[in-house]
This record gives C-alpha cells, sequence and structure tokens, in this order.
C-alpha cells in the first residue's frame, strides 16, 4: 500500500500518529506501507478516514487521493465540479491562498 505512505506524508503524520489515532499498533502501519499484510475493512475505513482520502487511493485503484465523500454530482455545475476537483489536488498551503483570494475578491463585489 505506497499510496498509504504517500498520502500519510502529504498529510505530515506519522506512522505512529496515525496507529494511535486509530487505535492499532504501529508495526501495522509499517506493514501495511511495506505490503507485508493487508489491513481490515475496519481498518481500510478508519485510515481513509484519517487521512481525508478514499479507500481507492489507499489500495491503488486510483491515483486521485480526493476523499469521494466530497462531491455531490447532482448539485454541483460542471464549473463547479472541474474547480473542487483542483483545489482538492494542491497542497494545503496553496488551498489557504485560493481561499484569500477568494475571500478578497468576494469583499470587492459586496463593496461595489
Amino acid at each position: 500500500m505506497e499510496n498509504l505512505r504517500i498520502i500519510r506524508e502529504k498529510r505530515g503524520k506519522s506512522q505512529i500518529s496515525v496507529a494511535v489515532n486509530l487505535g492499532i499498533a504501529q508495526e501495522n502501519i509499517s506493514n501495511y506501507e511495506s505490503g507485508k499484510s493487508k489491513p481490515t475493512v475496519d481498518n481500510l475505513i478508519k485510515m481513509a478516514k484519517y487521512l481525508d482520502t478514499s479507500t481507492d487511493y489507499l489500495l491503488g485503484l486510483t491515483n486521485d487521493p480526493t476523499p469521494t465523500r466530497l462531491f455531490n454530482k447532482s448539485n454541483l455545475t460542471e464549473k463547479e465540479l472541474d474547480f473542487l476537483i483542483k483545489f482538492s489536488k494542491l497542497a494545503i498551503e496553496d488551498q489557504i491562498k485560493l481561499i484569500g483570494y477568494m475571500d478578497a475578491l468576494a469583499y470587492i463585489a459586496n463593496q461595489n
């Protein structure tokens, strides 16, 4: 589960912090990442929720780490969905910058 290591590091989490927060042994996280063992379904779901990603990403079924719960396509226009997908792929720092930019644009729009 190479993607587990990738998303864990991207989120700035250590194996120990993931293990402690999920109530499992750090050795299990290490074994999952190295491919020595596979997580139970319950642990897979816990890891996906904790690391804010999808189980498909952790399992290597997709290269998109976006949690599927973020998007309800029926309520979004194509432009909105495209924006959310692009936004979710940005680094946290860039997301914060973009939110600041949007806030500034909204402020200016409200002043007119």
